[in-house]
C-alpha cells in the first residue's frame, strides 16, 4: 500500500514526490485478539515477537528501496469495529485495506 505525498517528478515546482508504504504496527498485549479474530490466522506469525521481527526487516527492506515506510498502529478493536461495518472478516487483504485508510486520514491531516 503506498501513497504519494507531494508533487509528481518534473512538476514546475521541483518538489520531489515522497512515496509513502503503511505498515500495521500491532500492539503487544492486542496479538492474541489479532489471532482470535483473524480468519487467516494461520498466514500469521504465532508470537508478537516472531512478526516483530519480520515487521522490523520490512520497514528496513522498505527504506533501503526509496520508500518512506510509516508505521500505522492498529487498535484491533478498532479493525474488528470497521470490518464489521465493511462486512469483511478480518483477513489479510482487510487489514491492508483498514491500515491503508488510517494512513490516508493520518497524510490528509498533515
Amino acid at each position: 500500500m503506498k501513497i504519494i505525498k507531494g508533487n509528481k517528478s518534473g512538476s514546475r515546482s521541483g518538489e520531489a514526490t515522497e512515496v509513502i508504504a503503511g505498515i500495521a504496527w500491532y500492539y503487544p498485549e492486542q496479538w492474541a485478539m489479532l489471532l482470535d479474530v483473524s480468519v487467516d490466522r494461520n498466514s500469521l506469525e504465532t508470537t508478537h515477537e516472531d512478526w516483530l521481527r519480520l515487521a522490523e526487516k520490512a520497514m528496513f527492506d522498505i527504506k533501503r528501496s526509496g520508500i518512506s515506510p510509516r508505521k500505522v498502529y492498529v487498535d484491533v478493536e478498532k479493525l474488528v469495529a470497521w470490518c464489521k461495518a465493511q462486512n469483511r472478516s478480518v483477513d489479510g487483504a482487510a487489514r491492508a485495506e483498514f491500515v491503508q485508510t488510517l494512513l490516508t486520514e493520518k497524510v490528509e491531516e498533515g
